[in-house]
């Protein structure tokens, strides 16, 4: 015996149209096989790929992810939800324009505590974590940090204050001649340089 005597005869479009009449009428796939000749399995594969529904058929809706898979909050919505958060925004900004323009050991450590403490407070363990990371690195190497916490270098500050002496000879017109100007200002960038 041959695999092609236990196939089922193949169906017309015509009784394709009526099984998909039968099955929106919401016939079951077994009496459907049976009425024309095919297996349960033919017509519930035709429907799932010709997308028949039933009446009847509720399309499954997903529920809702449960809250420690949620997608994280973002600022704005923390607003929306407690405007007091406001101000800290307005702290917050403040404390990173010191941190960028005077740097310290102190003030780093402070805000990364800040930062902590914020992120545990709204459900954000892994930021608080990596907070509380950056404030333990700062505690241990405070010391080394505390010589390098300035801006700029001394040489910073002297290229600085001969750039000004210069610029104001210029405007004063005590450089005569522009070639001696260029000379200058050709000094005054190869000290900057080094």
């Amino acid at each position: 015996m041959t695999q092609t005597e236990h196939r089922p005869p193949r169906l017309t479009a015509e009784a394709w149209a009526r099984a998909r009449e039968d099955f929106l009428a919401g016939i079951s796939c077994a009496v459907i096989a049976e009425r024309y000749g095919t297996t349960d399995r033919s017509v519930r594969r035709r429907a799932a790929i010709e997308g028949w529904r039933r009446r009847d058929f509720l399309p499954a809706r997903p529920a809702a992810p449960p809250p420690w898979m949620a997608a994280p909050r973002t600022k704005d919505d923390e607003m929306e939800i407690d405007p007091a958060l406001e101000e800290v925004d307005a702290a917050e900004s403040t404390s990173r324009f010191g941190l960028l323009f005077n740097p310290h050991p102190r003030t780093l450590r402070r805000f990364a505590f800040r930062q902590a403490a914020e992120n545990a407070a709204v459900d954000r363990p892994q930021q608080a974590v990596a907070w509380m990371r950056l404030c333990q690195l700062v505690e241990r190497c405070g010391d080394g940090l505390d010589s390098d916490a300035a801006a700029f270098r001394d040489v910073d500050y002297v290229r600085a204050a001969y750039l000004h002496r210069l610029n104001e000879a210029i405007a004063e017109g005590r450089v005569e001649d522009e070639a001696a100007a260029a000379d200058a200002e050709d000094a005054a960038e190869g000290a900057a340089e080094t």
